[in-house]
């Protein structure tokens, strides 16, 4: 019989002036701990759990910080964390095995902690927030079926509106510009097209609500707002902010369910089919369980998870191409090679592509810009090597952590798509330790069932654009920093809006 050992490590205190974090009021308890390689079916003694070591201060969780504290914890005290809010159990998890065991076993781990807007704005209809019910799964399919029915027209469209973009951006040839007002445009035309099968006119006086109602969840999210309606909701009634917030985020989502489902329904011919809301309304036909509300709540699913992060992607891809001008001549001279400039994209060019590709995985890897993803809930008590994760605690999966562990990746703060490449430059293997420490997507049940649909639009947008123009620091004026550490104040990550230059490529 094997046995597990403490080590002295284990309970090792962590210091708060080790980490700068001071002394202050209204702080949470944190345990730390390092887990051993005993399996829990030969742990004869009682589950172990470890002592508290020191206190975590709000401000942690109020400026958006756990992610940095927990990569923190992991280099001094092991390879998790344990710490409550408000009397709940939370664990973050900071190695890719312990995410793995944890999620990839159907262990009762596959719940989830579902923000206050979920329940009370979404009225708990989507699937991502929602915990894994019979028709969380039955929602999960349908969202993956209908984005594979839908994903060779979503790249032609994507082709079309970003072509259109560039077209407009080529206006602005060697000036300086803000190009989030472009991707925005662009994203609201695709998602539009993607939604019901065309866009809105530029002077829709709702053109702009699939964005309101996205920014005013990421508000809610906030966890400042999110803790005290989720433990106190009559304060959504008071006339103080998080009432502001919440009785908007409910008119904005009138908006669009009015503009993106009631019409659409209301038109709705059997057999034609027009965008997502036509794929679920005539799957609905045959399923009685996939009500209204349901097929709304995918769609907001869909708009909150595709938009906000592709923005995200394309806004980091830009802003790192101008700081780093020798990758974009790279990406230029693959291009070149593969494509020319005269050819169309197309998803399958990225076979013959691997250092655009390492790019895009590098911006994934290095940005980490959802650095702890969606909590999920133990459902029942789960074992971890000899430890007990209680029911109903939630669970972190520290993606930033995992993307930016020394010991798996060297230099996790240098930008470097190579990384992903063998001597001969191809693409590393699907189970080399750097692909297989990839995560931006999660793992387990519990993945985004997007993930295909997201790396092929990402593909044909960033190639799309580096095949017409190249981009460049802004004249007299300093572009904000790239190193993802220095936009940690909210939470998911937010990330610096900038201004810069573009220069189409048959000028440059």
């Amino acid at each position: 019989m094997r046995f597990v050992v403490n080590k002295l490590k284990l309970l090792k205190p962590l210091s708060a002036s080790c980490l700068n974090f001071g002394t202050k009021k209204g702080v949470y308890s944190v345990t730390t701990g390092i887990i051993t390689n005993a399996r829990p079916e030969v742990v004869k003694d009682e589950p172990r759990k470890t002592k508290e070591t020191f206190r975590l201060p709000f401000e942690i969780i109020k400026n958006g910080r756990l992610h940095l504290h927990f990569h923190e914890c992991n280099k001094f005290n092991g390879k998790f964390t344990k710490f409550k809010v408000l009397n709940k159990n939370f664990i973050a998890l900071n190695s890719l095995q312990d995410v793995e065991s944890v999620f990839n076993s159907k262990n009762g781990a596959e719940g989830r902690l579902s923000p206050f807007f979920q329940d009370y704005v979404l009225n708990n209809d989507g699937f991502a927030f929602q915990d894994f019910t019979k028709v969380c799964q039955q929602q999960k399919q349908v969202v993956r079926a209908a984005l594979t029915y839908h994903i060779k027209t979503h790249n032609v469209l994507v082709k079309e509106e970003i072509s259109k973009t560039l077209d407009k951006i080529s206006v602005c040839s060697h000036e300086i510009f803000d190009s989030d007002i472009y991707i925005r445009n662009f994203l609201t035309n695709v998602f539009t097209r993607l939604l019901i099968g065309e866009t809105l006119p530029e002077d829709h006086p709702d053109r702009n609500a699939l964005w309101d109602l996205i920014h005013l969840l990421y508000q809610l999210m906030d966890p400042s707002i999110d803790t005290p309606l989720r433990n106190l909701p009559f304060l959504r009634f008071l006339p103080i902010k998080h009432g502001r917030l919440f009785r908007d985020a409910i008119k904005t989502r009138d908006r669009v369910s009015r503009l993106y489902f009631d019409s659409q329904k209301e038109s709705y011919k059997d057999g034609e089919i027009r965008g997502l809301v036509d794929v679920c309304l005539k799957i609905q036909s045959n399923e009685s369980w996939l009500t209204d509300d349901k097929i709304k709540g995918l769609m907001y699913d869909t708009v909150i998870a595709g938009m906000s992060e592709m923005m995200k992607s394309i806004r980091m891809l830009v802003l790192l191409m101008c700081h780093y001008q020798d990758t974009q001549s790279r990406v230029h001279a693959e291009i070149d090679e593969v494509i020319g400039s005269r050819n169309d994209v197309t998803a399958t060019d990225k076979d013959k592509m691997p250092y655009t590709v390492a790019v895009i995985m590098e911006m994934l890897r290095y940005v980490s810009q959802t650095p702890l993803a969606i909590p999920h809930k133990c459902n029942n008590d789960v074992m971890l090597d000899g430890y007990v994760i209680e029911k109903n605690s939630g669970i972190f999966p520290n993606i930033w952590s995992i993307h930016h562990d020394d010991d798996v990746w060297g230099d996790p703060w240098c930008f470097r798509p190579d990384r992903f490449l063998t001597d001969e430059g191809s693409l590393l293997p699907s189970d080399h330790k750097h692909r297989r420490t990839l995560i931006p997507f999660s793992v387990g049940r519990r993945r985004c069932p997007g993930e295909d649909f997201a790396m092929s639009g990402l593909f044909i947008v960033f190639t799309k654009m580096l095949q017409k123009v190249q981009f460049l620091p802004p004249k007299n004026e300093d572009l904000p920093s790239v190193d993802p550490r220095d936009y940690n104040n909210k939470y998911p990550l937010y990330l610096p809006v900038f201004k810069c230059r573009v220069v189409p490529r048959d000028e440059s």
